[in-house]
């Protein structure tokens, strides 16, 4: 679910809720399952978090669709036996802790990036922590959208200032692996509180947690997004005037083009309806107003709104 709230209260939210946690470097021979939620590292037993379920389902090369599905003690059996097979080639997992539970397992390649050091490299660019921020947070995924309302633009001539898009930047990010850290075009269109993320045109918007280059490229990497975002204010007003002949089967070929599941099709349909329309904006439109349905986890109202910047980016000026 998406919250708005000023910069500064953000940052006092994550801070609180990265108190109890730490990392530490673990032998992979000194770990041991009971069951897929639950394991021993180092004589202490912890509870293992979904995220960290899958992490270690996948490094193991057990289908975790598979083990989900299996009472405990073959769950315990199979990942017994995988990690053993481990130890032959691997010393050491990096892994990620919040107080007695594994949010995640990486390798020692994996190099940290955690929500609070983005927050303050914010703060060091200048950004003022009293300004409105619209953000979504959970133990996956971390999504920051920062609005620049003095630079608002129309959309739909004829209606003034009543319909307008407000350009930004966006910040997402994930501690246990869901995605890369990210630095891409933001815009919010104000007469139904939509979000969209913008594909950006450069390939060095996203930084793998391989590398501190996130944080070294920070500043250029800004600068290089907010002058892209002007091409995308131009794709909005074309896409107002691309007409769609059939928008419903539209959009059910732009969600099997960008990976959206037959579910996730369904709701952007679901939402296509509250405003629908014959142009490629609606359709638009529609995918980012899926965002808003509730119960929604921060991966989810990612995808809805970058698969609507996908879209856009297919406009030609």
């Amino acid at each position: 679910m998406t919250k708005t709230a000023t910069l500064e209260t953000v940052i006092n939210e994550v801070h609180q809720k990265s108190i109890n946690h730490f990392d530490e470097t673990l032998p992979v021979q000194e770990m041991s399952f009971d069951s897929l939620n639950q394991m021993w590292v180092s004589g202490k037993q912890i509870d293992v978090a979904p995220s960290a379920q899958r992490l270690l389902s996948n490094r193991l090369r057990v289908p975790y669709s598979y083990l989900s599905r299996c009472p405990e003690y073959l769950q315990a059996r199979n990942l017994n036996f995988w990690i053993e097979q481990e130890c032959r080639h691997r010393d050491t997992f990096f892994c990620r802790f919040n107080g007695d539970t594994l949010r995640a397992v990486f390798t020692e390649r994996y190099q940290p990036l955690d929500n609070m050091e983005i927050l303050s490299q914010l703060i060091q660019q200048g950004f003022n922590p009293f300004s409105e921020v619209q953000y979504s947070i959970d133990d996956g995924m971390f999504l920051l959208k920062i609005p620049e309302y003095a630079k608002a633009f129309g959309v739909n001539p004829g209606y003034g200032n009543l319909d307008e898009i407000v350009p930004g930047i966006a910040f997402a990010n994930s501690e246990v692996g869901l995605l890369a850290f990210s630095i891409e075009a933001f815009f919010y269109r104000l007469v139904c509180a939509n979000g969209l993320i913008s594909k950006t045109a450069s390939t060095v918007s996203r930084f793998k947690h391989i590398s501190n280059k996130g944080l070294v490229n920070f500043s250029d990497t800004l600068t290089l997004v907010i002058g892209e975002s002007i091409l995308n204010q131009e794709q909005f007003m074309l896409s107002r005037n691309s007409l769609i002949e059939d928008p419903v089967s539209s959009i059910d070929s732009f969600s099997k083009r960008f990976g959206l599941s037959q579910k996730e099709s369904e709701i952007v349909r679901h939402a296509f309806y509250q405003e629908p329309g014959n142009t490629l904006f609606h359709i638009i439109n529609a995918f980012t107003a899926a965002a808003k349905t509730d119960g929604l986890s921060t991966a989810e109202v990612y995808k809805f709104e970058k698969t609507g910047g996908q879209v856009l980016s297919l406009v030609k000026p």
